[in-house]
């Protein structure tokens, strides 16, 4: 949905705005819609990261246990392996995540209308840095 909406801000603002102040209300409008569901799809990502590194601390807990029976050695360490693979890259996305959330909020006025300020563009720049660092990464 943000998507969606923020190629209807594209091309209203390639439709002239000035001329068609209709365009123009439209344009805000998704805007607005497209910043919002930015946010919402934000902390859903979060949520899924949480909860995906609580997963993985229950299974390795569960795997040690599981091991002492059933497993060798090599296999409860490459499953051990497998598993501290899946927590690093989650970790990595739940900061990426919070790097992203830090400029949404900024892009949702979100700091202006309970601070009175908005996150300078430094903050704004070293947290877009971080996030698609990590990204890449």
């Amino acid at each position: 949905m943000h998507w969606l909406f923020d190629n209807f801000y594209i091309l209203s603002k390639i439709l002239n705005t000035e001329k068609n102040p209709r365009i123009g209300y439209w344009s805000i409008l998704s805007r607005q819609i497209s910043r919002v569901w930015w946010l919402a799809g934000i902390l859903t990502f979060m949520v899924y990261c949480l909860k995906t590194l609580r997963k993985t601390y229950t299974d390795e807990s569960d795997l040690k246990v599981a091991a002492l029976d059933k497993m060798t050695v090599m296999e409860l360490k490459q499953n051990l392996i497998i598993i501290n693979k899946l927590r690093h890259d989650y970790w990595l996305n739940l900061i990426r995540a919070i790097s992203d959330l830090l400029i949404c909020l900024n892009e949702n006025e979100i700091p202006l209308n309970l601070l009175g300020k908005r996150l300078n563009k430094g903050v704004d720049g070293f947290f877009g840095m971080m996030s698609s660092a990590i990204y890449l990464y």
